[in-house]
């Protein structure tokens, strides 16, 4: 007779710990190594170039600044000169390293650094193949995809609040004096939280489309096109529609005062002059008036010349009963404005992100 043997309970299939967060994040910094320091070093770069630019500029309007009155005629000098020097206006030594032209290279920053840190952020692995490896090593796709996307955004975001510190410091004298108002296009996206809000947007959109296309020229190709269209579709379209525009009845203050959406004439009447009436009254104006002498005129810019003869044409204008208006956009709301993009721009941000590590959550190994 055969005992039978007692079966022996098969042993619990083993569960491997996951993989700390710590440790994600240190291999994240190592695969990341070679994007963090590139952008590093554009960056430092940047800042470097900046700073110096922002002590020269800012001695140079200090020496504007502490000329009173400001409407004696060397204060008017001293500002011209000023302006002409490091704005970028004609016949200005440091015309190509102006403000504006700094200006409208800084607009490129966000979105190079955003695509080529975001695009390869998952579309690398998914395109090489080598995911399959890396869902295996204990951390899971979904904790891998989180911590291969918030920690690059993170630092990239802080480095952008940064940057734009020093980039305010660099840019205040133009602020101060009237020459630039913050809530203009030229100016607004690069100050207060925006800079960074559309660099985590382009980062955040990159690394999307990267999990769609698996492929890293793709996604920086779209991320693009894409960013430039919102962009500009936001400066002309969006931001103007945060808040209503406000009316201003005369000249509306300094340039600097706002941005300026419309401007136009009333008649006496009270009615909107028309283009012909405009035409008329100009050709008027110029018969009644005196053209200064040709020294006079070749001692200023010729876009300062036409901005000053604007400015009489008005003010004719208005002493013969004539009414300014103009609708805009004070300076007052800048940070609702800034907050309010902002705010759309993180919660975009958070909806690729989430989006990006859904479609990982679902993708067949």
């Amino acid at each position: 007779m055969i005992s039978a043997t007692p079966a022996v309970p098969a042993a619990p299939p083993a569960t491997r710990r996951p993989v700390h967060w710590t440790k994600l994040t240190w291999v994240t910094l190592r695969q990341r190594r070679g994007a963090m320091i590139g952008a590093g070093v554009l960056l430092g770069a940047f800042a470097v170039y900046l700073a110096i630019m922002a002590v020269i500029r800012n001695n140079a309007y200090a020496t504007v600044a502490a000329c009173h009155p400001a409407t004696a005629p060397k204060c008017q000098q001293l500002l011209q000169l000023f302006t002409r020097a490091y704005w970028g206006g004609d016949n200005s030594v440091l015309q190509s390293g102006g403000a504006q032209t700094v200006s409208s290279l800084m607009f490129a920053v966000p979105v190079l650094l955003g695509a080529f840190i975001g695009a390869p952020a998952l579309a690398r692995e998914l395109e090489t193949g080598t995911f399959r490896f890396a869902w295996t090593q204990g951390a899971g796709r979904t904790r891998w995809a989180i911590s291969t996307l918030l920690l690059p955004a993170a630092a990239l975001t802080a480095a952008m609040g940064a940057f734009t510190a020093l980039f305010y410091w660099y840019f205040r004298p133009f602020l101060e004096d009237g020459q630039v108002s913050s809530m203009l296009p030229l100016a607004f996206a690069l100050l207060g939280v925006a800079f960074a809000a559309w660099a985590l947007f382009s980062f955040a959109l990159a690394a999307f489309l990267g999990a769609v296309f698996k492929r890293i020229a793709v996604a920086m190709a779209i991320t693009l096109v894409v960013y430039i269209a919102l962009a500009i579709a936001t400066a002309t379209t969006i931001r103007p529609h945060y808040e209503t525009p406000v009316t201003v009845t005369g000249l509306g203050g300094p340039s600097g005062a706002g941005w300026v959406m419309n401007s136009w004439m009333n008649t006496p009447s009270g009615e909107p002059v028309s283009p012909n009436e405009r035409t008329a009254l100009l050709n008027q104006w110029q018969a009644a008036t005196v053209a200064p002498p040709a020294s006079a005129q070749h001692s200023k810019s010729g876009a300062s010349t036409t901005q000053n003869r604007q400015n009489d044409f008005t003010s004719w204008l208005i002493e013969h009963g004539y009414t300014a208006k103009q609708t805009m956009q004070p300076n007052a709301r800048f940070w609702r404005f800034q907050l309010t993009e902002g705010g759309w721009l993180l919660a975009a941000s958070a909806a690729l992100i989430a989006g990006s590590v859904w479609l990982i959550r679902r993708r067949g190994a």
